[in-house]
């Protein structure tokens, strides 16, 4: 299980770094090698394990109904923007130039680890939307906690 929040940073070549305990969330033995990045809500990119990936589309994107316009353009979005992500000896995955502006990621990253996908955001934008205060005692109640 992806879990957690990272900041690495997004180097000259567009490239950045996947932490090692996102990488080995699924066993020792499992080190993941290859992710699957799209377009993600709220302007982040959402990266998958390939399985994952093939599950979500499988299950979820493809079973929607194509007479709707809403559904074909979902399809666009997710699968038209998806690639396929080599990690390199040191972890790090090159997101393409059309991602990186969709998500306006320039330096500074923050990586989030939410069960069975990644979210990888600009520094900037994900401090917009990261709750804080007031908002987080809400969400504790929500949950019961």
């Amino acid at each position: 299980m992806f879990m957690g929040e990272y900041h690495p940073t997004l180097d000259e070549k567009g490239r950045v770094a996947i932490p090692m305990k996102l990488r080995r969330a699924f066993g020792e033995d499992s080190v993941i090698n290859r992710l699957v990045i799209t377009h993600g809500s709220d302007k982040c990119i959402m990266a998958f394990r390939e399985e994952d990936w093939r599950d979500f589309v499988k299950n979820r994107l493809i079973t929607l109904p194509q007479s709707d316009p809403s559904n074909r353009m979902k399809m666009r979005v997710l699968l038209g923007g998806a690639t396929e992500c080599e990690l390199d000896r040191q972890g790090r995955i090159t997101i393409p130039s059309y991602l990186l502006a969709y998500a306006e990621i320039k330096r500074d990253v923050v990586i989030l680890g939410l069960y069975d996908k990644i979210e990888i955001w600009s520094g900037e934008i994900y401090g917009e939307y990261k709750p804080g205060g007031e908002s987080l005692n809400v969400l504790a109640g929500d949950l019961g906690l």
